[in-house]
């Protein structure tokens, strides 16, 4: 969905997740500008979405960029060594549209919050795009294959709840390509389609038709997050709906700064329990390994002796 740059909200978001110190050091080719699509295919994409956000939006946006955020967050001298990746898998609202500098973007808001709760560098990639449906979050992922894997966040399905998608293959999409990120070793965090109905900034067909289909691709998305042993993160829109002149931008539809700083409190418990289960697996993984080892040097060493014969 798309957004455009709003004011700068004072700083008022809960004091475990405040604003994040610049990222150190940045990806090489990364130039720190305000990412825009590139390209014929980009612009194509992005004509496509300002043509239909006007069908769809009361105040559409003019200014679709959105400040970069991706490189490492954390303390400057972590107490555990080994940098965490955080992936921001999605559409606008994994994007951060409608936050107008890179540390009120949800997915820096998250990677401080979550260098700070474990004491760890977290290397953040933001691979989301503006007006991603599921079946364009397939590139996503094929680009998330070539990462360290580390933690995913997905949110997407609020285009497919707008547009005329079929839901039954978008749930099925959306399941294959859980089932592709777990195959890579990503630990998961899926927050269901947000309900474009509690948005004050669609038109009122665009509430209706896209609140009632967003229901049922939420249950699909959430029965596949479960299949997969994804970590579920709740969302916010009854909450948005009511406090709408703080939580939501100009356009009505995307968060304010401060609207992202409510969403990634509410979600930080579903990352850290996800980094808590990645621990474990890797320890478990790390054991498991330990023990071939074992038994391959005992019987190796079996091995040997029964070859030696008796003295």
């Amino acid at each position: 969905m798309p957004a455009g740059p709003v004011p700068t909200v004072p700083s008022t978001e809960p004091a475990a997740l405040s604003a994040p110190p610049p990222p150190r050091p940045r990806p090489a080719g990364a130039t720190g500008r305000r990412g825009r699509p590139g390209g014929r295919l980009g612009r194509a994409r992005l004509a496509a979405a300002r043509l239909y956000s006007r069908v769809l939006m009361r105040r559409p946006p003019a200014d679709w960029s959105v400040p970069f955020a991706d490189g490492r967050y954390g303390p400057a001298e972590p107490a555990d060594g080994r940098p965490l990746t955080l992936l921001m898998l999605g559409d606008s609202l994994a994007r951060s549209l409608g936050a107008g500098r890179r540390e009120e973007t949800l997915g820096a808001r998250l990677a401080e919050g979550l260098g700070r709760r474990l004491d760890r560098s977290v290397d953040l990639r933001v691979l989301a795009r503006v007006g991603a449906t599921t079946a364009g979050l397939r590139h996503q992922v094929v680009r998330a294959a070539r990462l360290r894997p580390g933690l995913a966040v997905l949110i997407v399905g609020g285009n497919d709840a707008l547009l005329p998608v079929p839901l039954g293959r978008s749930g099925r999409r959306f399941a294959h390509l859980l089932g592709a990120l777990r195959e890579a070793g990503w630990e998961l965090v899926v927050v269901p389609c947000p309900d474009p109905g509690y948005a004050p900034g669609f038109r009122a067909p665009a509430r209706w038709w896209g609140g009632r289909r967003s229901h049922r691709l939420a249950r699909l998305q959430s029965r596949a997050a479960e299949r997969a042993g994804a970590v579920p993160a709740p969302a916010s829109e009854a909450e948005f709906h009511d406090r709408a002149d703080e939580l939501l931008g100009p356009d009505g539809v995307h968060p304010s700064p401060l609207g992202y700083a409510e969403h990634a409190e509410r979600m930080l418990p579903s990352l850290l329990a996800a980094a808590d289960r990645s621990d474990r697996a890797r320890a478990a993984r790390t054991a498991r390994a330990a023990r071939t080892a074992r038994a391959a040097r005992t019987a190796g060493a079996a091995g040997s002796a029964a070859a030696a014969g008796p003295s």
